[in-house]
């Protein structure tokens, strides 16, 4: 990470540029991007890691593969798309119509033994329809039953019932920093089918603003990528301490602030998920803390919960 900001700064260098955020719902035909633009230097390039079929855009001293063109990039681009969708849409009978393909994908998470995931409202937005894809279960077809553009959260009822569902922390601590895992699917390089587990810092402390005005996300550190939108952010013990929102977005907030952050997301709160969930008889569980966990049993818990969200259009 660039210029590595915590605590207060992080907060400061954040602040002005809430509204550049960017959603995390990872497109099946995108290129992965990082910072772009004549404002940033050093200037950036196109560059080609063929180790992990990445297209990037990074300072000419990080690119770890070949520089490119954007001719090139538009062409690498086309064919990573066409070996994405043979691979996430996989058996043709979990389609949920021959007329359809998937057009972007996001994450979940179970909260309860009625088959109903938390994701973002922006993950499942303007679907013509929707899936769950679980490790154990397999594709299944999900419709919307609550969603709040404003937090940006939506439930979804799955044709499924998960063998173990998630448990939130009823009261993150507030007064530091703290190591976190998210767990989800993100997008890296290939298509993800299994979920992965990231280490990041999480600053439940520094309570943000959303473009509304609410106090309702905090800040995650770590190496967030297109597809982990809804995964659950989660404490030494397993606990959901929030859920992924977007990540920031490092132009706008280079321009309105000068400084480089970089792999920096925000989470949406528990209580902001609280609030949503109660009023609408959605029901959810909390847990007291227990031992911590290795992050080898936190993946294996919380993978079984995880969900993948299909958008499909």
């Amino acid at each position: 990470m660039r210029g590595r900001l915590t605590g207060a700064a992080l907060l400061a260098a954040l602040a002005p540029a809430l509204g550049g955020c960017a959603g995390l719902a990872a497109p099946v035909s995108a290129v992965a991007a990082g910072p772009a633009g004549p404002e940033l230097s050093p200037p950036v390039v196109t560059c080609h890691e063929p180790d992990r079929d990445l297209v990037l855009r990074v300072a000419p001293a990080e690119c770890r593969g070949r520089i490119i063109d954007e001719a090139e990039a538009a062409a690498l681009a086309e064919a990573r798309s066409r070996r994405h969708r043979a691979q996430i849409v996989g058996d043709r009978r979990s389609r949920p119509d021959d007329k359809v393909e998937i057009r972007s994908a996001g994450s979940g998470f179970f909260i309860n033994g009625q088959g109903q995931v938390l994701t973002g409202f922006h993950v499942v937005a303007r679907c013509a329809a929707l899936t769950v894809s679980t490790v154990e279960g397999g594709r299944k077809p999900a419709s919307v039953v609550a969603s709040d553009y404003g937090m940006d959260l939506a439930v979804l009822q799955a044709k499924a019932k998960p063998k173990r569902f998630a448990r939130f922390n009823p009261a993150p601590e507030r007064n530091r920093g703290m190591d976190a895992s998210v767990v989800g699917y993100p997008a890296l390089g290939a298509a993800t089918v299994v979920p992965s587990r990231t280490a990041v810092e999480a600053w439940p402390s520094q309570i943000t603003s959303d473009m509304l005005g609410g106090g309702t996300e905090f800040a995650v550190e770590g190496r967030i990528r297109a597809g982990h939108s809804g995964s659950p952010v989660l404490d030494e013990t397993g606990r959901v301490i929030g859920m992924i929102r977007s990540k920031v977005d490092e132009v706008t907030t280079f321009r309105e602030t000068g400084r480089f952050v970089d792999d920096v997301a925000q989470a949406v709160t528990n209580e902001t998920i609280f609030r949503f969930l109660a009023p609408r008889s959605i029901s959810y569980a909390t847990q007291a803390r227990g031992p911590a966990l290795s992050p080898e049993d936190l993946l294996e818990r919380a993978g079984t919960y995880s969900a993948r969200v299909e958008c499909w259009n």
